[in-house]
């Protein structure tokens, strides 16, 4: 059975404050320059993986045709019975 597709999880929501704590407390170019970049590099990555997730889900939600919309809509495939 596949499960419905989330916009925002429970991970997501972890890296954001740990994204909120890194900005405040641990960014520092002066004296670790290349934790810093690494730091920023991971968090933006966490970040195009959400967005691009967000779009897959519009587009499977706009087309009717994509295997993963009624899942997604939540609407019954024909011939399926709902329990």
């Amino acid at each position: 059975m596949t499960k419905k597709l989330k916009r925002w999880t429970f991970l997501d929501s972890l890296n954001a404050i740990l994204f909120i704590v890194v900005v405040l407390f641990f960014l520092d170019f002066e004296n670790n320059n290349l934790m810093s970049w690494i730091l920023l590099a991971v968090f933006a990555f966490w970040l195009i993986t959400v967005i691009l997730r967000n779009v897959m889900i519009s587009k499977i939600e706009k087309d009717p045709k994509h295997p993963l919309h009624n899942i997604q809509t939540g609407k019954n495939n024909p011939g399926e019975v709902k329990k």
